[in-house]
């Protein structure tokens, strides 16, 4: 009788790495991006600030127009984990590695080639919305693109497993997209209209087991969608950017919006697109027809990517948006780099305009890793340092010097949520926060940027019991770390409870 060979766990990893580089060097690339930016990190921006506020705060709903699904998974991790940056950090790139999985994965369970999806993988650090602003600053669209990823992995497991247990999971997928990112919904009704173009998909998306994907879909999203009827002031709060019927003129808003779409795509892929013809110029003399006739894999992607744009073109024209924002997009253009893989593979009869589609594409990420630390730590935003190196640690030993207080209260969740970091028990409120004044809790410190009095920080004093304008207003001058050449004036008062009535 033969011998079975039992493969340990570590020759297992031995053997997928081996398999796998491409993998490998992501999973590597943000482990690194976890322990390396918490080291060097002082404080938090405008985003991550804004998670560190709601950390704890699990409800079905937040404010500023966010879908919910990012602040959830922080809210958990800061429950097990604590507060902290570290927190922050491993929620963010854990979730763009399982992004990049998943695109990988994906796109083998379809049938693609590993080199395909390795190079379309890879090929994702081309895009710098993912690669630069991802990891520097974005949070909800690093949800909302990874729930459409999950959607995407999804999607091509029930077409190998075609079960009822891949079809819920991909009823999850798909509300992990929407409740990512409300704009994904693109991508994720371009999804299924790509799915059903293709007949031997579509007999999967018609058989009995979608009603698996649709239950479980409805089941996950309906809490959201209830607290967004009962909250619409706070869905609809960033509606403005939109610049819907901009000046009135119906047409020309929607021209301009067309036009926007036109124009970001192209340079939301541009770096991408810019590679993917040097490759195809440098291999003309391997260039051929087709090596044959497109498989249902390399008809979807491309059906997918065509599908979603247009699916943002319809919505700019009915809804009349006159700006459309390249980041915007992230979660309809992130397979891009997959499908300029795909083309480079048919097309071309060599592999090695794929290789160096990966290569570039794994020097783009690289490059980022000291551009960010640079960025974080020296540049500035205009003409201000980034505001996650402010003295944040003054600010809150300045305030507590002069007394405990159990909320920290502003206009927008910078100081609330970076003082969280000194003192996890504190309450942060800022004017997004629906019923905002409702959850201060006294003594409360409102604070806010400038030595004038901030109107939205008067109307939640106001709103909250407390007489205004205060009239022991005290001001501090705070200094960026990598700058002590540059300070910002900071507003507070300590406020131990509302007025008597």
């Amino acid at each position: 009788m033969p011998a079975i060979s039992a493969q340990t766990p570590t020759t297992r990893i031995k053997s997928f790495a081996a398999r796998n580089p491409a993998m490998l060097f992501v999973l590597c690339y943000f482990a690194f991006q976890i322990f390396f930016l918490t080291m060097i990190s002082n404080g938090a921006g405008v985003d991550d600030a804004e998670q560190l506020a709601y950390v704890g705060a699990l409800q079905w709903g937040y404010g500023g127009s966010q879908a919910p699904l990012y602040t959830w998974i922080n809210s958990i991790a800061g429950d097990v984990l604590g507060i902290s940056l570290f927190t922050i950090y491993l929620v963010k790139f854990s979730m763009l590695a399982s992004l990049f999985a998943s695109v990988y994965f994906g796109a083998r369970l379809l049938g693609l080639s590993r080199m395909v999806a390795a190079a379309g993988m890879l090929g994702m650090f081309m895009l710098p919305q993912i690669s630069w602003e991802s990891q520097r600053t974005l949070t909800h669209s690093v949800g909302g693109t990874t729930g459409c990823a999950w959607a995407f992995l999804a999607f091509a497991w029930h077409m190998k497993s075609r079960s009822w247990h891949s079809a819920a999971l991909l009823g999850l997928g798909i509300a992990a997209g929407l409740l990512g990112k409300f704009n994904a919904s693109f991508f994720l009704i371009a999804l299924i209209l790509a799915g059903l173009s293709i007949p031997s998909y579509r007999a999967v998306l018609l058989s009995r087991s979608t009603l698996a994907a649709v239950l479980a879909f409805i089941a996950s999203v309906i809490p959201t969608g209830l607290w967004a009827l009962a909250h619409t002031e706070n869905l609809l709060a960033r509606t403005h950017k939109f610049e819907m019927n901009a000046g009135g003129h119906f047409l020309l808003s929607r021209l301009h919006g067309e036009w926007k779409v036109f124009l970001n795509s192209v340079l939301f892929s541009g770096v991408a697109l810019a590679f993917f013809g040097i490759a195809w110029w440098r291999s003309r003399r391997d260039r051929v027809t087709a090596r044959s006739s497109a498989t249902d894999a390399e008809k979807f992607v491309a059906r997918l990517i065509w599908f979603a744009l247009a699916c943002v073109a319809v919505g700019v024209l009915v809804s009349g948006a006159a700006e459309v924002k390249d980041r915007w997009l992230q979660p309809v253009l992130f397979l891009s780099p997959l499908y300029l893989a795909v083309l480079l593979d048919r097309f071309i009869r060599s592999d090695l305009p794929l290789k160096r589609f990966a290569v570039v594409g794994a020097i783009c990420g690289l490059i980022v890793i000291p551009g960010l630390a640079i960025n974080m730590l020296y540049a500035r935003d205009g003409e201000d340092p980034y505001i996650g190196e402010l003295d944040y640690a003054k600010l809150f030993a300045t305030t507590r010097a002069e007394g405990n207080y159990q909320s920290v209260v502003s206009d927008g969740p910078q100081f609330p949520g970076n003082l969280r970091l000194y003192d996890t028990s504190l309450t942060p409120v800022h004017m997004e926060m629906p019923n905002a004044s409702a959850r201060i809790k006294f003594p409360a410190l409102f604070v806010w940027f400038g030595e004038d009095l901030n109107p939205g920080v008067m109307a939640l004093m106001s709103a909250a019991g407390v007489p205004t304008p205060p009239t022991d207003v005290r001001h501090i001058s705070l200094n960026f770390r990598n700058y002590p050449d540059r300070n910002e004036a900071v507003s507070y008062v300590l406020v131990p409870g509302p007025a008597k009535p």
